[in-house]
């Protein structure tokens, strides 16, 4: 037993190591260089406290990013996991081409995107584009938009390519918590008279509570994180209508007001593992109540 655990300290010392070296010590010096003046105007690094963090929160336009970053987490996370739990709940059934379908729907996640981006700025297009296009063909031209140039739609369409892109990932995961079911107490609620609804509700839902709650999570954290759509399809326009804290942050950064945009990554990173503590903590109490 004694030799064992000497082994296994050897194995996880040089995990440590890596993760103190990759994660904890850069993150230690994003927050020091958060408290500085540091700038590519100067050479000389100052300490100034928590000046950055006021003049983050003093500045009139952080409203609007901010705004954007939780409207495009919120809803972006709430239609992925509906929609892959939709598909997950239709595909988990004996459709003959349902491996097919899998693989269809799973696809769009495998596509970077950059390449994702400047597809749906065809798509968006206010004339030549595939949506405007198929708008005009049906009878419904009143409808078109210019989607990515008018700032009362350019957050919805690009909620709508995160949709599109990450459903199929929630799918997989919800099929995984589906098939994990115990057909047994589905047969048993079949012979007591259950129907659809109530299976759904009071046995399949609890039974994949954990799916659902890695798909919120991992929903909520990437629609925080969001850039390379949006700086694909926008870079933040028109004007600032869809410039979200990660956005902001590389153009601090490329203005060289690299204490600021780290000040801004510090307030993102707290403010995800609070969102993260809460979901799990929320979820864990209800997985122990039911």
């Amino acid at each position: 037993m004694y030799v064992t655990k000497i082994y296994s300290r050897k194995f996880v010392l040089p995990a440590l190591l890596l993760f103190f070296v990759l994660f904890l010590l850069p993150s230690f010096m994003g927050f020091y260089y958060s408290l500085t003046n540091w700038n590519s105007m100067s050479d000389e690094i100052k300490f100034i406290g928590l000046q950055n963090f006021k003049d983050l929160f003093m500045d009139s336009g952080s409203f609007m990013f901010i705004k954007n970053t939780l409207l495009f987490a919120v809803f972006s996370s709430l239609f992925k996991v509906l929609l892959g739990f939709g598909l997950a709940l239709m595909l988990n059934e004996g459709i003959r081409t349902k491996n097919a379908l899998r693989t269809i729907y799973f696809l769009p996640i495998i596509i970077s995107n950059l390449i994702v981006g400047l597809m749906f700025q065809q798509v968006f297009h206010p004339t030549n584009g595939i949506l405007n296009q198929f708008l005009n063909t049906i009878g419904l031209g009143s409808m078109a938009q210019a989607w990515l140039e008018d700032p009362k739609w350019v957050m919805w369409a690009t909620t709508s390519v995160e949709i599109w892109k990450a459903a199929g990932f929630c799918m997989v995961i919800f099929l995984a918590g589906l098939q994990a079911v115990p057909k047994e107490i589905l047969e048993a609620c079949d012979v007591d008279g259950g129907n659809y609804w109530s299976k759904l509700t009071r046995i399949v839902v609890p039974f994949i509570m954990p799916s659902i709650l890695i798909n919120t999570l991992l929903s909520l954290i990437s629609g925080f994180k969001v850039f390379d759509v949006i700086f694909a399809l926008t870079n933040g326009g028109p004007g600032r209508a869809s410039e979200v804290v990660n956005i902001t942050i590389f153009n601090q950064f490329s203005m060289g007001n690299y204490g600021y945009s780290t000040a801004l990554g510090a307030v993102m990173f707290i403010a995800l593992a609070i969102l993260s503590i809460g979901i799990i903590a929320i979820f864990t109490r209800k997985e122990s109540e039911g």
